[in-house]
């Protein structure tokens, strides 16, 4: 939230700045009756509204990028600090609002029990576009499918990060590098029965749930 505020406040600063500027050119008659240097005053009034103008149209990506900097000194932007600057201060972003505001309903509304970076990668193309205003959808309708799956380990089984994970490396392998499709049904049929056997007992890490996923999916 702090990180919304400093722009939100680099925003009023640039604002009051202009309703400086437009109050002192208001007031030239008043100054050119007083002072003889017409030409000093035009000139100076003139460059200040050039200044004001040009913060004015710096691009919200900028200013976002220039606070995510700041921050990086002491504590690195977080993928929900991204999220909430650009769902926030990106409605002008006419190309990938959109996805902005249905990715953040979907952590906020949706799936609240999943961790925002987790979203982030089951639906962006990649992490660089999305912290730059740019985000993408890999496959919508498949990842609010695999999502519904994620929340159901999240939320029934109380499943931590990295079997999240490995559902998800497993999944995208076989969709965007073996080509195959996933009956998302029988995948779910199958994670709730072995959870409920407890065959997941030996996991221990986000490769042995991707191979614990694989072996139950192919299973005859």
């Amino acid at each position: 939230m702090d990180n919304i505020n400093e722009i939100e406040n680099r925003f009023l600063k640039l604002e009051n700045k202009l309703k400086e500027i437009e109050k002192n050119i208001i007031n030239l008659p008043k100054y050119l009756e007083k002072l003889s240097n017409v030409t000093t005053i035009l000139t100076t009034e003139v460059n200040h509204l050039i200044e004001s103008i040009k913060l004015l149209i710096q691009t919200k990506e900028e200013l976002i990028r220039d606070v995510a900097k700041l921050n990086n000194v002491q504590k690195t932007w977080n993928d929900e600090n991204y999220l909430n600057a650009w769902y926030k201060y990106g409605r002008d972003n006419l190309d990938h609002f959109g996805n902005y505001a249905h990715l953040w309903n979907l952590y906020n509304d949706v799936f609240d029990g999943l961790p925002c970076g987790f979203l982030v990668d089951l639906y962006a193309k990649n992490k660089a576009g999305f912290r730059t205003g740019n985000l993408e959808f890999r496959d919508k309708k498949f990842s609010d499918k695999l999502a519904q799956i994620s929340f159901m380990l999240k939320n029934d089984y109380k499943k931590g990060s990295f079997t999240l994970q490995g559902l998800r490396t497993w999944a995208f392998d076989r969709k965007f590098n073996q080509l195959k499709d996933i009956d998302f049904k029988k995948l779910e049929s199958r994670l709730k029965m072995s959870l409920k056997n407890n065959e997941d007992h030996y996991c221990n890490g986000r490769d042995d749930f991707k191979e614990f996923v694989d072996r139950i999916y192919k299973r005859l």
